[in-house]
Parts: C-alpha cells; sequence; structure tokens
C-alpha cells in the first residue's frame, strides 16, 4: 500500500541543495512512515529539481519490491502506492514483447507500461492505486490516482514548488505551512470539488466536472495530471461512472444479470486475494463484507479445502441494538468455518481514538466511524495481518442507502418493465414520492441541513443531495457572522449540485438518465469517497500499516451494474394494501451472493451502522465519555483560537447536549453532539498542523 511524497521544481524556481531537499524528504516520510513501516528510499534528480520519496508497506514481492523504482536506462523513475491487480498476465505480455522487469512488484507495471503506451497506460491499470512518475527526457511529471481514489494524492504549489503527497502532513516535511481555505470549508469542498479545508492545498480527484457530448456519451473522468517543467499543469480525465438511457431496454434476462455480476464479483474477490503476507476480511453483520467473505472462503478452498478465512469484526455492547454486527458476524464467521476476531469497544475506547483517527484522516468528522475503523485495524495489525478485504462501495454502486428511496419513486423504470419486475403504477408512485418527501422533512438529516439555504432544485432533479449536504456539512450557527461577508451564506446543497458534471446535471434535469442513477453519482463522488473510503477507508487502515483492498469498487464490476435497471438494485415489493410498496435495497447483490452467504443475511434489512454512545444519562457528577471529552477539549480559548466559530452558540449548544443529551434509534448521535464533534475535528487539526488562526 505505501505511502508518497515528490517535488518538482519548475525552471523558473531556483532548486535547494542536494543536502537540503533530501533532509526535507526524509522529513516528510518520517511523518507518513504509519503507511510503509518496511523500509523507505528516495531518488533526487542530479539538478536537484525532482525529489522522489516512498514509505513501503511489504505486500507483493517481499525481497525486491523496494522503492523509487526505475528503467534500466535511468530515464524513468517512479513512486507507487496500492496495488495493481493482474499483473501477472500484463507482466508476460510486456515480457513477450521484449519489456524487462528488475522485480516481480505490481508496481514496476507502471515504468513498463508507460514506456508502452504513454499516458495511454492507465487504461490497463486495475486495482487501487497512486504513482507519481518523472520521464527525464520529457522533463514531465506525470501523476494519476485510481477511477475511484481509493488510495489518496494530494498536491499544492508552494513557493513555487509543486509538490504531492499521499497525506496532507508530509508537506510540512518539506517546509509547507498550512492555513484555513475558509471558503471551502463553508462550501465543503472536502466533498464537492477538489478542495480541502486547507488553502491552495487539493485532492488528485476523479473529477466531476468532465465535459460529454452525443458522439462521445462515455467520456471517462478518472483523474491523471501533467506538470511540466515550465511549471505548466494540465488535468485531463480517463473514466468516470456512466449509465444508460432510462428507456433503453436490457439485451439480456434477470437471471443472467444475476449470474454476470456474481461472475463479476467472483473474479474481482479471486484477484484481490493475491498476496505474499497473511490476508484477512473485514466482517460486519452485513451483506456486503459477509458475501466478500463468503467467496473469499469460496475461492480458497478451490485450491486447498482445508483452507480457513480469518476475520475481523467490530462489536459494541449488546444491549438489543439491531446495530450491533457482532452476533450476526459471529453466526456468519461460524457458517463459513471462519475464525472470527471480535473487537469489542465502548464509548470511551471510541472517544480515546478520536482525535488520532482525525489526525490521520486529515478532515472533519461527525461520527465515530473513523475512530472505530482505527480501532479495528490497529487490533488486526497486532494479529500480524497487513492485509485485509472489505464490503466498502456496495451501497453507493448496488442501491442500499434509505435515501435513495425518493429518488427510486421519482422515475418510472421502462428498463425493468419488459423483464417481469411488478412496477408501482405511476399514481402509486407519486403517492409514494410525496408521502416520503414529506416524512424527510422530520428526519435527522432534515435536522442537520435546516439551516442551509438549498437553492438547487433546479440543477438537479432529485432530493438525495440535498441528504447529502445535510449529513456532510457544518450547520451555519456556528460560523462567526463575519464569515458570510466573506463567503456568502451556506448553501451546501447547490454546492454539491453545481459540482457535478455538466452531462450529469444535464441527464437528470433532462430526464435521460433515472434520478435513482443521478443519486448513486452524486453519492458515489461525495460521501463515498471522503467518507467511506478516507475515513472508513485507507487513512484509519493506513494509521496501522494496513492494506485495505475493496472488490465491489472493481470497475470491471461497477461498469456492469451501472448498465442494470434501477429496479434490480432496489427491487419493488407490492405490501399487502393497494398503492402500498416496499423496497428492496441490494436486491441484485443478495441474488448475486446467495450462495456464499446464510439465509439470515439474505433476507436481513439494512440497517444504520453506527457505533452507538453510551447508554441513559449521565449525572450531575458522571458525564459519559463524549460529553466529559468535548467539555473538556471545546473552550473558549480552543474555540477562537480556530478563528472562524462563534463562542456564543457553540456554548449554548454544548451546555444543552451536556445538560440533557439524546439517545436516538439505531445508535445515531444526538445531532449536538455531531456538530460539537466537527467543531473539536477543526480544534485537533490547527493544533496538529499548527495553523494559525484565521483573520476575519
Amino acid at each position: 500500500m505505501c505511502g508518497l511524497v515528490a517535488v518538482f521544481h519548475p525552471d523558473r524556481v531556483t532548486p535547494p541543495p542536494v543536502e537540503e531537499l533530501s533532509h526535507g524528504l526524509e522529513t516528510s516520510l518520517e511523518i507518513i512512515k504509519h503507511r510503509g513501516p518496511d523500509s523507505r528510499g528516495i531518488y533526487i534528480s542530479p539538478d536537484a529539481r525532482v525529489g522522489l520519496g516512498h514509505v513501503r508497506l511489504s505486500i507483493i514481492d517481499l525481497p525486491t519490491g523496494q522503492q523509487p523504482l526505475s528503467d534500466e536506462d535511468q530515464l524513468i523513475h517512479c513512486v507507487v502506492t496500492g496495488e495493481i491487480y493482474d499483473h501477472e498476465r500484463i507482466r508476460a505480455e510486456l515480457e513477450g514483447e521484449g519489456f524487462s522487469f528488475k522485480s516481480k512488484s505490481d508496481s514496476e507495471l507502471v515504468l513498463q507500461l508507460y514506456k508502452r503506451d504513454g499516458i495511454n497506460f492507465l487504461y490497463n491499470l486495475r486495482g487501487e492505486f497512486a504513482f507519481v512518475l518523472f520521464d527525464v527526457e520529457r522533463r514531465l511529471f506525470f501523476v494519476a490516482r485510481d477511477r475511484f481514489g481509493i488510495k489518496p494524492m494530494y498536491y499544492t504549489v508552494s513557493n513555487g514548488r509543486i509538490m504531492f503527497a499521499s497525506e496532507i502532513k508530509a508537506f510540512m516535511g518539506l517546509g509547507w505551512k498550512a492555513e484555513w481555505d475558509i471558503e471551502s470549508i463553508v462550501q465543503h469542498g472536502e466533498y464537492c470539488d477538489d478542495r480541502t479545508v486547507f488553502k491552495d492545498v487539493k485532492k488528485v480527484v476523479s473529477r466531476f466536472y468532465a465535459r460529454n457530448t452525443p458522439e462521445q456519451p462515455q467520456l471517462l473522468a478518472g483523474n491523471f495530471m501533467m506538470c511540466r517543467s515550465s511549471g505548466h499543469i494540465n488535468i485531463q480525465t480517463y473514466w468516470d461512472l456512466s449509465y444508460p438511457a432510462a428507456t433503453a431496454q436490457p439485451t439480456s434476462t434477470i437471471e443472467t444479470m444475476v449470474s454476470t455480476v456474481r461472475e463479476h464479483l467472483v473474479e474481482a474477490v479471486r484477484l484481490r486475494l493475491r498476496s505474499d503476507v497473511p490476508l484477512a476480511v473485514y466482517l460486519s453483520g452485513g451483506l456486503d463484507s459477509s458475501a466478500v467473505a463468503g467467496i473469499a472462503t469460496h475461492l480458497l478452498r478451490e485450491k486447498d479445502p482445508n483452507s480457513k478465512l480469518t476475520t475481523f469484526t467490530l462489536a459494541y455492547p449488546s444491549d438489543g441494538q439491531d446495530n450491533n454486527e457482532g452476533p450476526f458476524a459471529a453466526r456468519t464467521a461460524a457458517y463459513l468455518g471462519a475464525d472470527i476476531h471480535m473487537v469489542n469497544v465502548d464509548e470511551a475506547a471510541l472517544v480515546g481514538a478520536m482525535e488520532d483517527s482525525i489526525w490521520h484522516t486529515e478532515q472533519v468528522s461527525n461520527t465515530f466511524h473513523g475512530a472505530g475503523k482505527n480501532l479495528l485495524s490497529k487490533y488486526t495489525r497486532s494479529k500480524g495481518f497487513k492485509v485485509v478485504l472489505s464490503g466498502e462501495g456496495s451501497d453507493e454502486i448496488f442501491g442500499g442507502y434509505s435515501w435513495f428511496q425518493p429518488d427510486y419513486f421519482r422515475d418510472s423504470d421502462p428498463a425493468a418493465s419488459g423483464l417481469g419486475v411488478s412496477l408501482p403504477s405511476d399514481a402509486d408512485r407519486h403517492a409514494i414520492l410525496k408521502q416520503l418527501e414529506k416524512m424527510s422533512t422530520s428526519s435527522q438529516v432534515a435536522a442537520l441541513t435546516q439551516t442551509n439555504n438549498d437553492t438547487s432544485p433546479g440543477l438537479l432533479r432529485t432530493s438525495s443531495h440535498r441528504g447529502l449536504a445535510g449529513i456532510l456539512s457544518l450547520p451555519a450557527e456556528v460560523f462567526h457572522p463575519k464569515v458570510w461577508k466573506i463567503c456568502g451564506a451556506p448553501d451546501v446543497a447547490r454546492s454539491f449540485a453545481e459540482a457535478a458534471a455538466p452531462r450529469v446535471r444535464e441527464n437528470s434535469v433532462s430526464g435521460r438518465w433515472h434520478s435513482l442513477n443521478i443519486a448513486m453519482y452524486m453519492t458515489t463522488k461525495t460521501l463515498m469517497g471522503q467518507l467511506i473510503l478516507n475515513m472508513s477507508g485507507d487513512r484509519n487502515d493506513m494509521a496501522h500499516a494496513i492494506e485495505s483492498r475493496v472488490p465491489f469498487l472493481d470497475h470491471h464490476l461497477v461498469e456492469y451494474v451501472n448498465t442494470l435497471p434501477p429496479s434490480v438494485k432496489m427491487m419493488p415489493v407490492a405490501g399487502g394494501e393497494p398503492g402500498t410498496w416496499t423496497l428492496t435495497e441490494k436486491w441484485i447483490l443478495r441474488e448475486a451472493a446467495r450462495p456464499f452467504i446464510t439465509d439470515e443475511i439474505y433476507l436481513r434489512k439494512k440497517v444504520m451502522y453506527n457505533p452507538p454512545p453510551a447508554t441513559g444519562p449521565g449525572t450531575a457528577s458522571r458525564l459519559l465519555p463524549l460529553q466529559e471529552h468535548l467539555k473538556r477539549r471545546i473552550t473558549q480559548t480552543t474555540v477562537e483560537r480556530v478563528g472562524f466559530f462563534d463562542w456564543q452558540n457553540i456554548k449554548e449548544m454544548l451546555d444543552g447536549y451536556l445538560e440533557s443529551p439524546a439517545f436516538p434509534a439505531h445508535g445515531a448521535i444526538d445531532s449536538r453532539a455531531r456538530k460539537l464533534m466537527c467543531v473539536l475535528s477543526f480544534i485537533v487539526l490547527q493544533e496538529r498542523f499548527n495553523v494559525p488562526t484565521l483573520e476575519l
């Protein structure tokens, strides 16, 4: 998996002495050594204009896979993080064409494919990766990231230097100084676009704003950059999610669709089982990870009937809450004959891990998800495992979130009408949609977004993006009034809608794409990229040198699933009363995975996977762990030092939460506590990045 840092001095910038650059790279690598504790290395060009650094987590080719990598002529150098799958086949193909390799590492494909195909070699890469490549003869930096942004990559221009790193904190070793980007913070650029909370630090992202034309309807929008010696940065796109017209008729039966999804998913898991070190599976009590574990067990036993999978489960104190995954995971592990490690944590443990999780993810958090994953990965590493498979990405691709339901009922599904699927009438759909949208006005999501002045309805014909804005945005009342003079009133839902690719907005308002597909696109590009893959994925796993692999985001699987009618993802089921309908989320995944999972998992409905807080109110002498921590850390001094918060409003919110905490259903966190956790995130980031107070 590894971590990297790179710096490029264009011609107009005087490079530092070699010793100074070497020291800066080594300092940067020391800061992110958690990503690669097994070895490290640097490359510096003779003129010191280019520096590459790499810390390695040894997974494939343990003896000879050290980086930076170079070709035999020392004309191409690169640093690579992540895993490239199916590399044995591609290597054999290249060797047959006369290309020679120095190692057996999958990462070396980047060098050799670039030599053969130029920048087009990206289309041959399958997996989760990020890399920086330097072409000596062309004096060109070529930087790319996988199609979904599973592996992180940031860049900034500081004192004329162009710098890249797996984590923002690595820039500090090269002399970068952090500053707040208040406009990005208010508009939530962290989720909407390529910005972060730090000024001039951006993500190399799969861009929203890809062009599209009728002649080229699937112009794809994965992201790469080319930096030339003049300092010019050229950003292009190579992959993006795409969907057929809502009226397009399927060319296969439902049975064929199910079997094809199964084939793609089995292949995705098979490729990700390749490892030269012990491998495990993160197993929750849900469909996604259970399917991965079941398929992995099946594949391992094809080679060795006595194979036994190892699984790790994050479990919480059992008090009858249906979001305690432990019992479900234990029964699945028993069914598979797997060795299960149950990692039991309570609120105190989650609170104890919360600030380290914020430091590692480098972003605002209003849940315990990151802290929980941090504890899970720490325990997994302590048991000697470096590689895990997980179920992230399934909900976004197969339609697993409850907030998708209004957008499913918003449009008819002519693509499914010829498949024998019983569909609600237009009258039923309209009535259900009206009821769902009425219900959403009193939901927790609505409560979080009520202060946002949403003026986006004409941009997207969906409601899911407004719910996402509520989940991910900061409430207006926490900001100092002077902020609005700088940034204007917050309208995060509009920011989300405006960030969508023009082709996506056009396909939405024209009705060409079904609204469920628009909702899944928006969720994949926002929630999944930062919350699911960053906070609950790479960053908290790599905090303890764990490489997590996500079969559901194999792009061959995703491209196929995206062609399927909405109603095989969220299957409508007629209720007992006329005009009533329910939806079976991820229906086609359930059918595809059925041979590998228990009936219990096959039938289980999705529940909110929220680590539950301690139950029962505190007393005057004993606060609950989260209350106690927020009381201690959120003070007038720490809040005002950030520079853009309104202390009085935050104090009232804090006092109310301390006096009478609420305990929502399904382990959800008190909405005031969620807002206060956002405030705490900025306090932590300021302290650890040494960010100066923002002067309003």
